[in-house]
């Protein structure tokens, strides 16, 4: 199961009370965004948008990730002084912004938030007016617009009315979990004399579960209204949703093929609902039936075609992929946009009488294969290996919003099982899972490398885990067989802690953790230099060297005392050698955006975004920088601390807590005692491989925070580098 589909068992209050109540800073808790409401504007418009969170004093200004996106801080009147009203926002979107998700965090005092979503749609945007908690007080909103609403309180309910003509489809679509909302929405459909016509919950259709969906044949002209509550009437600023009603506006359920080769033109085949120009097809979802457009579509081609470009939330499993949102126009507007994946394998289309292990259809390997579970389905592939050849199966179909659950068999030329790969645990490598819940990869997708223990065919066996209940024209995959001709990496900013939601702030002679996963992709294993870029003046980074079966390092920030004070997106860069090519890539950006006691919700960012600020309350220096120790030997490190004037009284703490080390590397802990300034740590070598790593030296101490007796946060060393070598 994946971990953004469980049940939501707690009050949305404890995900506000955890994010701010765990260390991760090196100063005064940072802000917390929990909603921006509206939350989106049309192409354009203007629109004064409010915020809510914690730690947001003294604003000065919104950041999007859109450049063109803008905000002007409004004034408060005198009334809205005396009662300590957070400060609004006027919001203005050009017309030349694409339609999509964006995001929006606060400036303020100390720092920059943690991200929020920002939509920005192509037709007409509405607003829940309150009170709408009954029939009688519905809020009216026209047919293809947008409203925005929030369930604010516990047992809230929120009501909607639209005119509709008969004969027109109308679909109704709440979009919550989506944008980062905590909101387990349910939808009701009645007429205007009540009668239940429709309900939703968590539809399979929905690219995630929790968000509600209704396809609707209009009976007769007339009004027909929509009430929206949470699935336990939970509540809060947090539990936002956007309502879309449209019968102009396409939506789209799946395309195929959902790869097409980097610098190509590409016809894709968009399967949906109130298509512009939709050809009838056989299809059906739960009884709804399906139209079909082939659209060609332009894949962008060299490094343009190694990145990600999704307006959409895209989870921690999907960022070792690359890919683009594609969409439709319709006669009212933009649909929802699909992932489509750049991938240069030769690929083909499944058979549909390949249901049996004598009717398997005979692949070429390397090759990539679009396929649909249809229900009761299982689908057979056939290729010829030699001994000892290896092969990277990837089954995608959670990465791409397929509501699948892949399982899979390997069957030798006599019908033995010779493996049946699983779900791909937290990150696809059985010897790491060291993201914790920070970065979940976790996925209900399968990744298997597998090593042919004879010449000979060998057979997979490919099936959605309950077929017999499940399937549809919209369960598709993507399954691809490759050797390891095609090495590559990806570099991802991950959460520093794994209980907390905000961003990077640096102090003025301090030090801020970025922690980096590399993710290594078929077979992938030399060393990656990471260094940074676009630092603001006054601040600077070492490079940082990932060795050959690592995954996980931290490069750090350090800034000078009198580093100007700064807000904006900082770069990270991966470098390494590629099948004796040279080749670099750009940092995604990973991050907490809702968590509470069951569950932890990441997404990928647009940008590492870093905020410089007075004044850093400890220096911490480890020495030596640079050491060589034969294997089994221990690294004596010196640890160094330059307090502020309030520290002198506070202990530090020197430890690993937190950070991910090379692996068989124990950090000892030790303490620095109040009015001292350094301690030695030993570390022991004998578990460590041999190579060149990077580490650092992690700490924590308590600050004072306002009127409270203080709050830990946690303080890095420099980046020291120690080399294990041969004894």
């Amino acid at each position: 199961m994946n971990p953004i589909q469980r049940p939501r068992l707690c009050l949305g209050l404890l995900t506000t009370v955890l994010l701010v109540a765990c260390p991760a800073r090196a100063g005064l808790s940072g802000p917390i965004l929990t909603s921006v409401f509206p939350m989106g504007a049309k192409q354009g418009t203007s629109v004064e948008v409010d915020y809510y969170g914690l730690n947001m004093e003294e604003p000065s200004g919104l950041y999007f990730s859109h450049p063109k996106i803008s905000a002007e801080l409004l004034p408060l009147d005198e009334k809205e002084k005396d009662k300590k009203k957070p400060r609004r926002f006027k919001v203005t979107v050009p017309p030349d912004v694409s339609v999509g998700d964006y995001d929006v965090r606060v400036i303020c005092k100390r720092g920059i938030s943690n991200a929020r979503v920002f939509c920005v749609s192509d037709y007409e945007e509405a607003q829940e007016q309150e009170p709408n908690d009954s029939r009688a007080q519905a809020t009216r909103i026209p047919m293809n617009s947008t409203a925005n609403g929030c369930i604010r309180k516990g047992e809230d309910v929120d009501w909607f009315v639209f005119a509709a003509k008969a004969g027109q489809r109308v679909l109704i679509e709440c979009r919550a979990m989506r944008i980062d909302s905590t909101l387990d929405g349910v939808m009701w459909l009645s007429d205007s004399s009540g009668k239940e016509l429709a309900m939703s919950q968590d539809e399979e259709i929905r690219d995630e579960k929790r968000d509600p969906f209704i396809d609707f044949n209009v009976p007769a002209d007339g009004d027909y209204s929509i009430k929206i509550s949470d699935f336990i009437y939970d509540g809060g600023d947090n539990f936002f949703y956007r309502l879309s009603v449209t019968a102009s506006v396409p939506y789209i359920d799946f395309i195929l093929p959902n790869g097409a080769p980097p610098g190509s033109t590409t016809p894709i085949t968009f399967y949906g609902r109130n298509l512009p120009d939709g050809e009838k097809t056989d299809l059906v979802i739960d009884g709804h039936p399906l139209q079909k457009v082939v659209r060609p579509i332009t894949v962008p081609g060299g490094e343009a075609a190694m990145d990600l470009h999704s307006s959409d939330a895209v989870r921690p499993y999907t960022v070792s992929l690359d890919g683009m949102d594609v969409r439709l126009k319709g006669d009212a507007g933009s649909s929802n946009a699909k992932l489509l994946l750049f991938d240069s394998l030769p690929q083909f289309s499944e058979q549909e009488s390949h249901n049996s292990p004598k009717q398997a259809q005979r692949l070429s390997v390397p090759c990539a294969v679009n396929g649909q579970f249809m229900k009761g389905d299982s689908d057979y592939y056939v290729f010829t290996a030699k001994k000892n050849d290896k092969f990277h199966i990837n089954v995608i179909a959670s990465r791409i919003n397929s509501p699948a659950d892949p399982e899979m068999e390997i069957l030798n030329a006599a019908g033995k099982t010779l493996a049946s790969p699983k779900d791909t645990p937290n990150f696809p490598d059985p010897l790491v899972n060291e993201a914790n819940t920070r970065f979940l990869t976790e996925t209900r997708d399968i990744y298997y490398l597998f090593t042919a223990p004879e010449d000979g065919d060998f057979t997979l066996r490919i099936e959605h885990l309950f077929r017999e209940a499940h399937g549809g024209p919209h369960f598709t995959y993507r399954l691809q067989i490759e050797g390891e001709q095609r090495p590559d990496f990806r570099v991802i900013t991950v959460p520093n802690h794994y209980r907390a939601s905000q961003t990077h702030t640096l102090y003025q002679g301090g030090r801020e953790r970025i922690d980096i996963l590399c993710w290594r992709l078929r077979g992938f294993n030399e060393p990656v230099t990471i260094e940074a870029r676009n630092l603001p003046p006054g601040v600077t980074a070492e490079p940082i060297i990932v060795a050959p079966g690592v995954f996980f390092a931290s490069i750090v920030l350090t800034a000078a005392p009198d580093a100007p004070q700064f807000t904006g997106e900082v770069e990270f860069f991966g470098k390494a050698k590629v099948l004796g090519q040279d080749v670099v890539r750009k940092a995604r950006s990973g991050e907490i955006v809702s968590l509470n006691v069951y569950e932890v919700v990441n997404r990928i960012t647009r940008g590492t975004l870093l905020a410089v600020r007075d004044k850093a309350a400890v220096f911490l220096t480890a020495a030596p920088a640079t050491s060589t120790v034969n294997k089994g030997d221990p690294i004596t490190i010196k640890v160094t601390a330059v307090r502020r004037e309030d520290m002198n009284s506070k202990a530090i703490q020197v430890h690993g807590m937190y950070y991910v080390g090379p692996p068989g590397m124990i950090f000892p802990t030790a303490k620095i005692e109040p009015g001292a300034n350094e301690t030695t740590l030993v570390l022991k070598t004998d578990k460590v491989n041999e190579g060149t790593y990077s580490l650092l030296i992690n700490s924590d101490a308590q600050i004072q925070n306002g009127d409270s007796n203080g709050d830990y946060f946690f303080y890095p060393s420099n980046t020291i580098t120690v080399t294990i070598q041969k004894k």
